[in-house]
């Protein structure tokens, strides 16, 4: 039997929208407390169009 875990686990990431989302986080995270440079801003700006094609194709699915 497994132990139950201490602490919390991360939910399964299983959409494209989610996986989109998820490395946005990991970006703004990894530069929180500061203004993006011009080079970040562009890698921000690709991860946004990633997740916005994300969010569309799974409305289209739905529809």
């Amino acid at each position: 039997m497994r132990p139950t875990p201490t602490h919390h686990e991360p939910a399964l990431i299983t959409t494209p929208t989610d996986q989109a989302n998820e490395a946005i986080r990991v970006f703004l995270r990894a530069r929180a407390g500061r203004a993006l440079r011009p080079q970040e801003r562009v890698e921000y700006g690709r991860l946004l169009s990633v997740y916005t094609r994300a969010l569309r194709g799974e409305v289209e699915q739905a529809a």
